[in-house]
C-alpha cells in the first residue's frame, strides 16, 4: 500500500503533488472493482474480521483516532488509510470529493460501520448478489442478537433477499449509479441520522426491485453496551444534534423526514417470489 495519509506531509499541496505523481503506481495496486469503506476508531476488529484470503474487494479507511500504533496496525491491512476526524459519511464524502479518480476504478461500494461483525465470505457474497440481482442498494440482514433499530432488517431464514424501500445506514452497498445519486445531494453536515432515507429518496422512492435486504448474508450490529461502554459516535462534533440536522436538511429540500418500511417482495432459497409487507 502506498502511504496516502495527509498527515505524512507538511501541507495539503505537498500531499496532492505526491498523490498526482504516484497516481499510476497507486492504481496498479488496486486489485478489484469492489470497494469497502469505513471510518474507523480504536474499538474495532474490522482489521481481523474483514481481512483475509480470497477477498473480492479492496478496503479503504479513514482513521479518526489519535493512536499512531493503531494507525500503523491498520495501515498494514488495507489498500488506503488516512487520518481525519468525522463520522462515516462525512469522511466518505471527503474521500469521494478528494479522490474521484479512485472512485472511478470501482463499480460497487460497501460503506460499513467499523463495529459491524461480518466476515470475508459474507462481504464477498454481498458483492456477488448485488451484481447477480442488479441491486442499486442492498445490505445484509441482522441476526436477532443484534441491536435492532428497524424490524425489517432482522434476518429471515429461507430467504435469499427481500426487495424493500429501506437499507440501514450502517451497512449499505451501492451501485455506482446509486452512489452518485446520493453524493450529488449529501450534505457534509449530516451525521448518520436520516441518510438511510436520503439514499432511497435520491434514487427513487417508488422503485420496487432496486433495493434489498439480503438474508443470504447475516451480520451483527453490536449493542452499545458491547462497545467498551463508550459509543465512539458520541465523540463526533454535533453528534447530539444529528436528528435536528437531518430534519432541517429534509425540510429545506422538501424531503420526507421518514417513511414506513415496506417489503415489496422476496426471493426464497428455491427462487420463489412472495408479496409485500408493511412495517411500522
Amino acid at each position: 500500500m502506498i502511504s496516502s495519509s495527509y498527515n505524512d506531509f507538511s501541507s495539503y499541496n505537498e500531499f496532492s503533488l505526491f498523490y498526482t505523481e504516484h497516481y499510476d503506481d497507486y492504481i496498479l495496486k488496486t486489485k478489484h472493482t469492489n470497494f469497502v469503506f469505513s471510518s474507523v476508531g480504536n474499538n474495532t476488529n474490522f482489521d481481523t474480521l474483514w481481512v483475509g484470503e480470497n477477498m473480492n474487494y479492496d478496503i479503504y479507511v479513514i482513521y479518526y483516532g489519535n493512536d499512531d500504533t493503531v494507525f500503523n496496525k491498520y495501515k498494514d491491512k488495507v489498500t488506503f488509510i488516512e487520518k481525519r476526524k468525522g463520522s462515516k459519511f462525512q469522511n466518505f464524502k471527503y474521500f469521494y470529493d478528494t479522490y474521484p479518480e479512485i472512485i472511478k476504478q470501482y463499480d460497487r461500494f460497501f460503506i460499513l460501520d467499523d463495529d459491524i461483525i461480518i466476515n470475508v465470505a459474507g462481504i464477498n457474497t454481498m458483492f456477488d448478489l448485488s451484481h447477480k440481482y442488479n441491486l442499486e442498494i442492498c445490505g445484509p440482514s441482522f441476526l436477532p442478537e443484534s441491536k435492532i433499530s428497524h424490524k425489517i432488517t432482522v434476518h429471515q431464514p429461507g430467504i435469499i433477499l427481500r426487495y424493500t424501500n429501506f437499507v440501514e445506514v450502517n451497512v449499505p452497498l451501492f451501485s455506482t449509479k446509486a452512489l452518485h445519486s446520493l453524493m450529488n445531494k449529501l450534505s457534509s453536515n449530516l451525521i448518520g441520522w436520516g441518510i438511510d432515507y436520503l439514499y432511497i429518496i435520491t434514487n427513487g422512492l417508488d422503485n420496487k426491485n432496486s433495493y434489498a435486504i439480503v438474508d443470504s448474508v447475516t451480520c451483527i450490529n453490536p449493542h452499545d453496551n458491547k462497545k467498551n461502554n463508550k459509543r465512539e459516535l458520541s465523540l463526533i462534533e454535533n453528534c447530539d444534534k444529528r436528528q435536528f440536522l437531518w430534519e432541517e436538511f429534509a425540510k429545506k429540500n422538501n424531503y420526507p423526514v421518514k417513511f414506513k418500511s415496506i417489503q415489496h417482495s422476496s426471493i426464497s432459497e428455491n427462487e420463489h417470489f412472495s408479496n409485500y409487507i408493511t412495517f411500522s
